[in-house]
This record gives C-alpha cells, structure tokens and sequence, in this order.
C-alpha cells in the first residue's frame, strides 16, 4: 500500500520561471523526471552535443519550445514534475491563478511505503529547499515573501478530529497501548478460529459454574487449527489438577501443577466430606480459562485488537487510530484517518442484524464519514445488507458519495481491507497527480504505482536467492491466502516497533 503526504503554499510562480526553478531543483534535490523525459526527447530530435555548449542548447531550445507551447495552447508549459528516488517519490504540481486566484500556489508531496524512513521528514526539507528557491531567486508574482506551507485541511480529516475530541484523551492513550501488548496480539490471532472462540467460551461458562473438568474430554487437536497447547503458550488457558471428594463430588482443591499435588499428597490430609485421605479422591487434569482470555472475549475486544493490529501492519501510524468505548450494545467504533480520508470501523463480534446496521448508519451520519466498514464475525442477514446499500444509493441521490464495506468473518478481514486500502491508495494518487498527465503524456499515477511494485517485486525475487536459515516450524505460523500478495504478509512482530518512526512523525496527534 502507498502513502502520500502534501502540502501547499499560496506563492503564484509564473511561467517563465518555472523551468529555472526545476533547473535549481536538479542541482540540489533530484532531476526532475518529466523535465529530463523532455531533454531526451530534444537530444534524439536535434542530436546530442558534448560539453557545456550542448547544455547550453538545450536549454534555450526548452525554452524556445515552451514559449511556443504556451502561446498555442495558452496554458503553462510545466505543470509540475516528479523526483523518483529509491523507496519513495516526490512531487510538485503548479497551481494555476488564471482559473481560481485562492488555489494559486505550489503543492508538495511524497509518495512513500510504510518501509520508507522518515517520509514526513523529507517532505519537509523537500518544502523548505522548494521555498527557499522561490524567495532566493524572486520566482513569485507577488512582492512579499511566501506565507510558508501548509497542509490542506479537508472534511474528512475534520470528521476524525471531532471523533478524538469526543473521546476521552486518557482512553484513547490507554487503548493505544494496551492493544500493542505483544502477549494480546498473539493471543487475539488465536482467536480468529471459530471453534477456538467456542472452546474458550464454554470453558469460561463452565469454569463459572463450577464444573471445568466436563470440558477436559475429548478437547483434543481434533478440529483444524485448535490445540490447548497452542492456547496455554499463548496464556489463554491455564492448566490445573482438580481434586474432588469420590463421595459428594464436592471440589477439594484446584492446584497450578503436579507438584503442588505432590505436596499435597505426602501431607496426608483428609477430605473435609468424607474423611478419607486425599491421595485417595479423585485427580482430574482440567483447564482454567485465564484473565487474558476473558478480557478478548468481553465487548469483542479480540476482535478491536486484529483491526488494530492490521491496520498497523498495513502501516496506517497508530496516532491515526481511534478506538472508542464499546457501546452498551456490545459494538465498538474504531476511527481511522488515512492520507486525509477518514473511516470508520463498526465492530460486532456476532451476526450483522438490521438493527446494528441502523446503528451503524447513525454513527456513519454523526461522524460525518464518506466511508464505513462493518465487520461482523458471524452471518450477514440479507436485509441488514440491503439496508445499507439503499443508505448508500440514497446519499449518492442526494449528491453525496459513500463507500460502505461489509466484511463477513474474521478470516476475511486481512485481505479485504488490504485490497480496499490499496484501490482507496490508488485514487487518491491518481487525484494528486492528475495535474501532470498532460506534461508526461501518460498516467502519471500508473506510472508511480508501477514502479513501486516492480521494485517490490524485484525485492521479493532476490530474496528467494539467498538460502533461508534453518528454524523451526511454529504452530503459529499463518497459511491464508493473503500472505501471497505484493505487499510483504502480516508476521507477528509488535506493529510499533516496525513504523514507530513514522509516528513520531504524524502532526495529527491524540493530544488535540
């Protein structure tokens, strides 16, 4: 998936001097890619000539070239241009004065990976070389200095700051930080299996009434996917040593291990039932649901937590994630801003019933959001799913677009919000950098986006070569389909310690 990142500064630069400012650009950032398409072009057109005259010549035939161009066309003969570099590109687009006088400036942006390193960092100094150049050389039109940059506020960024202003600041930092724990990532993955959630929830029913030891038989590596032992490493399950009277069935003690039983044993205590020796009740080996599994299974919290974790993965920084209380109804809201887009998630660790489909609808309306995801674990009832289409027709009737996203089952969350995130990525860089289509003579989009999956590609090709070393295989390992898409898959590192850079980085912060 691709980010961008811009920003603008109200500064008109006229026609003229816009090639001597890419010229200046050239020497310190990059060389502009279309500018140099252009220079080819003339070079096979006119022939190359060798040393500082050839240069020379060039230049004044661009020139030549784009005083005529202008005059034909009467539009400016730059546009913009890119500067490729190796994991991440950058742009600059001039906006025209002759059609709307507030839109007259220069717009700064970077294309980049969730891999690129400090991309918002680059993009600042590429801004702050850009508008040195401006007031060095007097390129603009108006007498005084550039105002400096900005970035360009839109509804939709808004719709996310006002759902961090109704949170509560605390919350939003403790929810952060709890659904980055290792030990719950690893636990939440777990429990993507339906029949592990079913397991855990009959022993945590079971466990409450008393009664674990019905569970212990036949809870075997029957089913495919579930192991208790994959349960206890991933602390979900405790193992114990259950000590009841023969007589009453009446529970004496629950021990941690055997050796606990052991002491137990050399004691020669007596049940308080029946008075016989408890070296001769009945021993049974039973399993204990933990903290843990009870916290993930409560108001669907495991279910909160892989949405994070995906999303993390993707690369979307976690100050641009919001997770709200889970509603007294058992759903949670989680609102993403993404390149200025925000979504919002509603969450149900059921079945997707009319009546959260309304209230999905509420939310989407009172957040003021241009696209919702539902994500329900169980089944999608056909009437809830029409209800939402018709909310969509409806506010596409009434000349507003919404996107809605119906995820049906946990197992399918991964690939879909993957491809969902990549088509948004898509648009939004075909959106930016439209502007440069006429001076490239293609999609400049398609071009940008073609290059970073060769390169990723390319990558991925030479790592095959190298041999793997020797490892173990772990029970945990994931085989879904989605692994096998451009993007590296999602492993189980601790999604801050891979893009924390990029954090440290977001001026949109939880503190506002």
């Amino acid at each position: 998936m691709l980010f961008t990142e811009s920003k603008f500064m109200s500064c008109d630069v006229n026609s003229s001097a816009r090639l001597p400012l890419l010229e200046s650009l050239r020497e310190k950032t990059a060389s502009p890619l279309i500018q140099e398409m252009r220079r080819r072009c003339y070079e096979i057109a006119f022939g190359a000539e060798e040393g500082a005259s050839g240069k020379e010549r060039l230049r004044q035939l661009e020139h030549a070239i784009a005083e005529m161009s202008e005059l034909d066309k009467g539009s400016p003969y730059v546009q913009g241009d890119l500067f490729c570099f190796e994991d991440h590109v950058l742009f600059l687009i001039f906006k025209n004065s002759a059609h709307n006088d507030d839109a007259a400036g220069i717009q700064a942006g970077i294309i980049y990976t969730r891999q690129t390193a400090q991309p918002l960092r680059r993009l600042d100094a590429f801004c702050q070389e850009v508008q040195e150049r401006v007031i060095c050389a007097s390129l603009s039109k108006q007498t005084e200095a550039p105002a400096g940059w900005r970035r360009s506020k839109t509804s939709r960024t808004t719709a996310f700051e006002r759902f961090l202003a109704k949170q509560d600041i605390d919350f939003l930092f403790t929810a952060a930080r709890r659904e980055t724990a290792p030990q719950r990532v690893r636990a939440a993955e777990l429990l993507d299996d339906d029949y592990t959630r079913e397991f855990l929830r009959r022993t945590r029913e079971a466990h409450l009434e008393g009664c674990p030891t019905k569970l212990l038989k036949g809870e075997v590596s029957g089913e495919s996917g579930f192991s208790i032992d994959r349960l206890s490493e991933a602390g979900l399950v405790l193992r114990e040593v259950l000590i009841s009277c023969r007589t009453t069935g009446h529970a004496l003690f629950r021990l941690p291990s055997a050796d606990a039983l052991a002491v137990i044993t050399v004691s020669n205590a007596k049940c308080s039932e029946c008075g016989a020796l408890v070296a001769d009740e009945r021993v049974e080996d039973v399993i204990a649901p933990t903290e843990l599994a009870a916290a993930l299974l409560q108001d669907a919290a495991w279910l909160i937590n892989r949405i994070y974790t995906i999303l993390r993965r993707l690369g979307v920084p976690a100050a641009e994630i919001a997770i709200a209380p889970v509603t007294n109804l058992g759903e949670a809201h989680v609102m993403v801003n993404i390149c200025g887009e925000a979504f919002l998630f509603v969450l149900r660790d059921g079945d997707l019933t009319p009546a959260l489909a309304r209230r999905a609808i509420d939310a989407e309306m009172e957040a003021g959001v241009a696209r919702l995801v539902v994500v329900a674990t169980g089944r999608v009832r056909d009437e809830a799913r029409l209800f939402l289409s018709e909310h969509a027709a409806r506010r596409a009737r009434g000349g507003t677009d919404i996107e809605v996203m119906i995820i049906e089952g946990v197992n399918a969350v991964a690939s879909e919000l993957r491809r969902a995130l990549e088509r948004f990525s898509r648009d939004l860089i075909a959106e930016e950098l439209c502007a440069l289509d006429a001076n490239l003579g293609f999609s400049a989009s398609r071009l940008v986006m073609a290059r970073f999956e060769m390169l990723q590609t390319n990558l991925t090709t030479n790592a095959d070569y190298v041999p793997p070393p020797p490892a173990t295989t772990s029970p945990h390992s994931s085989t879904r389909g989605e692994v096998k898409l451009l993007l590296p898959p999602l492993d189980h590192e601790s999604p801050d310690a891979r893009s924390s850079s990029v954090n440290e980085r977001r001026d949109l912060s939880l503190s506002m």
